[in-house]
């Protein structure tokens, strides 16, 4: 399956949804997937696509599709029995061997590839029962106008120190210094929103965005709870 196989199944931009999955490699949720070229369009570029394949592709997609639109979760499991099916037309199966011994191993081999799918899909499924809650906070949270201090938004973040968050966004690149010792929002995080710059009569202030915050206690696997920013 691919990035832009995931972006048709849940409507949304080729770009925004690999975005997400860059992100989410980043923060070590999914593995790397391989890039492929696309099909080249009608003004001559060329996209690079996210292909995703086997058991690691099938988990790391579902992941994905929770983390953009839940609620398409159902097709991305039917396009990757739809695939799987596809793959097993291509196998011989076991009613067309005449040999009873060959025949019969075959068929222990098909049922417990099912068997091993069916259990996979349940256990994808049952995760992301219990990912939705925390999903859905992210997402609420995550589409607030505004921002705020990293006073503020430290306390936010499961109870760590204002010293181990801004540690923390030095070594993930969020805030670097410039030539002159001063904080500076990093490339990425300026493009995606997710630190702004506040105009003082001293310096510029760095704030959080809450789309950052939110971004933040994902990748730190840190709940967020959506009552705490009504």
């Amino acid at each position: 399956m691919t990035s832009q196989q995931i972006a048709d199944l849940v409507q949304l931009r080729h770009d925004n949804v690999k975005r997400t999955i860059e992100t989410l490699v980043n923060s070590g949720v999914i593995v790397q997937p391989q890039i492929e070229d696309g099909i080249k369009s009608a003004n001559g570029v060329i996209p690079k696509l996210y292909v995703f394949e086997g058991d690691q592709g099938e988990r790391d997609t579902t992941i994905i599709v929770a983390q953009l639109s839940p609620q398409f979760l159902g097709q991305v499991v039917d396009q990757w029995r739809f695939l799987k099916q596809q793959m097993l037309e291509m196998v011989r199966p076991s009613y067309m061997i005449e040999d009873p011994v060959a025949r019969a191993k075959k068929w222990i081999e098909e049922q417990t590839a099912k068997q091993e799918a069916e259990a996979k899909l349940l256990e994808a499924a049952k995760a992301i029962e219990v990912m939705q809650p925390t999903v859905d906070a992210y997402e609420l949270i995550a589409g607030k106008k505004g921002s705020m201090c990293f006073q503020d938004a430290y306390k936010f973040l499961g109870g760590i120190k204002l010293k181990e968050m801004k540690q923390w966004m030095y070594d993930k690149k969020w805030i670097n210094k410039d030539r002159f010792g001063r904080d500076s929002i990093g490339y990425y995080q300026n493009m995606n929103g997710y630190l702004v710059e506040k105009v003082t009569t001293h310096q510029p202030q760095i704030r959080i965005t809450y789309k950052g915050l939110a971004a933040m206690a994902r990748q730190m696997k840190i709940k967020l709870n959506a009552e705490d920013f009504n």
